[in-house]
């Protein structure tokens, strides 16, 4: 009887048999699967910009000399072992004077380009009109602003000289796309500061396309502006001088 016993456990009936070869033939396909499939290949996108910055940044630091931080939101590399925090006067400090202050190149050139444009920082505060300039690099810069009060005032002199009895004389007329900044300063109430600003403004839109653009120049006060305004002509000629 023991004998008959041990024998059942080898003997299969056909639909054992098969259900072993289905059972078999399954394991097969899975194992030989990822062999039959064609291979994937994994995209990957890389930001040329970034990996510009980065090779720059590898190229200017020892192997081995690890970064403080990266400022995900500019996408620029900082370090902050050589940011220097100093008084400062946002309205005359160069770029690479910025560039110690730990800002970023591209709210560094929005500063610049503010200045170029006739642009001007009344109070610390101002600051925070500059566009892409961080909160925390607001807050971290303004204790340090000091704005030359003798530049401010000797402006604010230059915007109010008088202008009285000046009627009686005769200016030459010029033409606002050629003036140079010496021909702007022959005008009353117009000194150094307005006339290389109304020179910049000019060079900025690409030449005055009208006498009345001419007082649109940032800190040119309106009175001023409606004395010269009979000796002031346009000619087709946009091409500007310095």
């Amino acid at each position: 009887m023991q004998k008959n016993t041990w024998k059942e456990w080898f003997v299969f009936t056909k639909r054992d048999r098969n259900a072993a070869t289905i059972l078999l033939t399954l394991i097969g396909l899975i194992i030989l699967l990822p062999y039959l499939l064609p291979e994937k290949k994994l995209q990957i996108s890389i930001d040329e910009d970034l990996q510009q910055q980065l090779d720059q940044y590898q190229q200017n630091h020892p192997a081995g000399e690890n970064p403080s931080y990266i400022a995900a939101t500019d996408t620029v590399i900082n370090d902050t072992a050589k940011t220097t925090l100093f008084f400062f006067d946002p309205n005359t400090l160069s770029e690479e004077g910025f560039v110690k202050l730990g800002l970023p190149q591209k709210t560094i050139h929005t500063i610049i380009n503010y200045r170029s444009k006739g642009g001007y920082f009344k109070t610390p505060e101002d600051i925070r009109k500059i566009y892409g300039l961080s909160k925390t690099d607001a807050d971290r810069l303004i204790p340090y602003i000091k704005i030359a009060s003798n530049t401010k005032q000797k402006e604010e002199t230059e915007y109010k000289q008088p202008v009285a009895n000046t009627t009686a004389h005769q200016y030459r007329k010029i033409n606002i796309n050629t003036a140079t900044a010496e021909d702007w300063k022959a005008f009353p109430g117009i000194g150094d500061a307005i006339a290389n600003r109304i020179v910049k403004f000019r060079t900025s839109v690409g030449g005055f396309k009208s006498v009345e653009q001419v007082g649109k120049t940032y800190g040119l006060n309106d009175s001023v502006y409606q004395l010269i305004k009979p000796y002031l002509y346009l000619k087709d000629s946009v091409t500007t001088k310095h």
